[in-house]
């Protein structure tokens, strides 16, 4: 649910994504929600603000790092340039 949340804010609405980072991790204080991840998104906030890639693409990075996996397969040309992915090419 954050994922899309997080695409629909930024396309959609256009919101800056200095302004959704701040959100995000005010978001993360209130004791009223619960994310499923709460790490996860931590460390997306913590290594939004050092690099480009796309704000849903760390949070999916992040996760699978949190469930074990080494590396995350995409299409993505821009994900891929992250350490935690590897495109897919040749298809």
């Amino acid at each position: 649910m954050l994922l899309e949340t997080i695409w629909v804010l930024e396309s959609a609405y256009k919101i800056q994504r200095a302004e959704l980072i701040d959100v995000l991790g005010d978001l993360l204080l209130l004791p009223v929600l619960q994310f499923e991840h709460r790490s996860a998104v931590q460390r997306m906030l913590s290594r939004a603000t050092a690099n480009t890639i796309d704000l849903p693409d760390l949070l999916i990075d992040q996760s699978a790092r949190l469930a074990g996996c080494e590396t995350v397969l995409t299409f993505d040309k821009k994900a891929a340039k992250s350490d935690g992915f590897e495109r897919i090419t040749g298809m």
